[in-house]
């Protein structure tokens, strides 16, 4: 039996989920990938924990973001606008969640000459509010025991534009 030594204790274990994607130059790139996993599944069970302390209990995680979107700067918009902000290929889904936020009456349409323009109702404005409230109480609160507000941005910045590395790779990979 060996005895672990101190220098072992500390020494960075690296938390993979597959481990076959580690492999001698990818191991960091893996263990973002897993963490990236991991916040988006945390993120997306938030999002839906709070739409239903908002007693919205039949709320996805993707109606959360249209909704809260078309909100951004009470500004109408398109389906199209709201899949391309969202960075969303597919906007059968983004329709599907904007019809049932129309009819949960949260979301109202309007017509201007061919296209058809979206925008929040007065409940759906409470609702982003009320949101907004049970975020800060919940979430922002915890974020400043970690002291991490000026760094969130340059994460934020490091995810947008890894996000540019993994758009084009997909179309290199989809070109194969």
């Amino acid at each position: 039996m060996v005895k672990k030594t101190n220098t072992d204790k500390n020494e960075y274990v690296p938390i993979l989920s597959s481990s076959h994607l580690g492999g001698e130059n990818a191991q960091e790139l893996s263990e973002f990938e897993y963490g990236l996993v991991m916040v988006n599944n945390a993120f997306q069970r938030w999002m839906q924990s709070c739409s239903t302390a908002c007693e919205q209990h039949n709320l996805s995680a993707l109606d959360n973001l249209v909704i809260h979107n078309i909100y951004h700067r009470d500004r109408a918009k398109r389906i199209t606008d709201v899949a391309f902000t969202l960075n969303l290929d597919d906007s059968h889904n983004v329709s599907y969640s904007v019809r049932k936020l129309v009819k949960s009456d949260m979301l109202k349409h309007e017509k201007r000459g061919k296209e058809t323009y979206y925008s929040v109702t007065s409940s759906g404005k409470q609702y982003c509010l009320e949101y907004a409230a049970i975020r800060d109480k919940c979430l922002l609160q915890a974020l400043d025991h970690l002291s991490v507000d000026s760094s969130l941005s340059e994460v934020a910045k490091l995810m947008r534009t890894l996000s540019g590395v993994y758009a084009q790779a997909s179309r290199a990979a989809s070109s194969l």
